[in-house]
């Protein structure tokens, strides 16, 4: 099994995937994004190695070949999805920069009071969502300017949608659907906030860009397509989806070491 799901063994799913993919005009969506960064005075990107944020890179470079590409350092992402960011950074000649997160992720889990397997994981002391992705996105906000492009995709969750309806409501005149504004004036942009999962791989197979192999690993270690994801190797709000497990089977050394950092991942693996 592949990212491209269980194909036919004479079908080169990428080929068709491409295909299709020429077939999408993305001229609109590239002026848009254009309209956002002049009218913002400039923009950057959060980069997280994922199939939906790597689209968001290739068409922001196509309208800005320098633009600023923003990776927030956890500390525990996949070796694969850090080999996958270096080597198409170099080959894009990206504006690539990295933005640590403070702390990182293993020390927060650690401050935590370890992974509890009695008490729901999303009910940690330390609050997750901004540790990991509010506060590197106000640093890169304060470095980068207000305005910058994202990958998150409506179809992903109910939340995300809720995210984008409510939005639209707020917003009057020119502003795009897919934008998200906040009361400290900065603004997020998903130019892809309305495309399907296989219209980015079609996009992304169109434009010959190599899939994070981290996919493809995830998938042969039984992840679906809701579970094989570019994410950190611990996910504290779903300790129970079985990625513990894949962690335990696919990296065993790296597991073993976090282990002794977090001894109760045990209970998950």
């Amino acid at each position: 099994m592949s990212t491209s799901g269980a194909p036919d063994p004479g079908l080169d799913l990428t080929a068709l995937r491409a295909v299709r993919g020429r077939r999408l005009d993305p001229t609109a969506v590239l002026a848009q994004i254009s309209d956002y960064r002049d009218r913002h005075g400039g923009m950057w990107v959060a980069w997280s190695g994922g199939k939906d944020s790597t689209a968001v890179v290739d068409l922001a470079r196509r309208v800005d070949p320098g633009v600023p590409v923003v990776f927030y350092d956890c500390g525990l992402d996949f070796p694969e999805t850090r080999a996958y960011l270096a080597d198409l950074a170099d080959a894009w000649e990206l504006n690539l920069h990295v933005v640590p997160t403070e702390p990182d992720l293993l020390t927060l889990l650690i401050a935590a009071g370890d992974l509890d397997p009695t008490r729901p994981t999303r009910h940690l002391e330390v609050d997750m969502r901004q540790a990991m992705i509010t506060d590197p996105a106000a640093r890169a906000h304060a470095v980068f300017g207000p305005a910058n492009l994202w990958g998150v995709r409506a179809s992903e969750s109910a939340g995300r949608r809720h995210l984008y309806r409510t939005q639209a409501a707020r917003h009057t005149g020119d502003v795009p659907r897919g934008t998200v504004s906040r009361d400290d004036g900065t603004t997020s942009y998903g130019p892809i906030w309305n495309w399907s999962t296989e219209q980015v791989w079609e996009y992304s197979a169109s434009r010959d860009i190599p899939p994070n192999p981290l996919y493809d690993t995830l998938a042969a270690l039984g992840a679906d397509t809701h579970t094989a994801r570019v994410n950190a190797m611990i996910d504290p709000t779903r300790l129970d989806n079985g990625h513990i497990t894949r962690l335990a089977t696919g990296w065993p050394d790296l597991y073993h070491r976090l282990v002794e950092a977090l001894p109760r991942l045990r209970d998950y693996g």
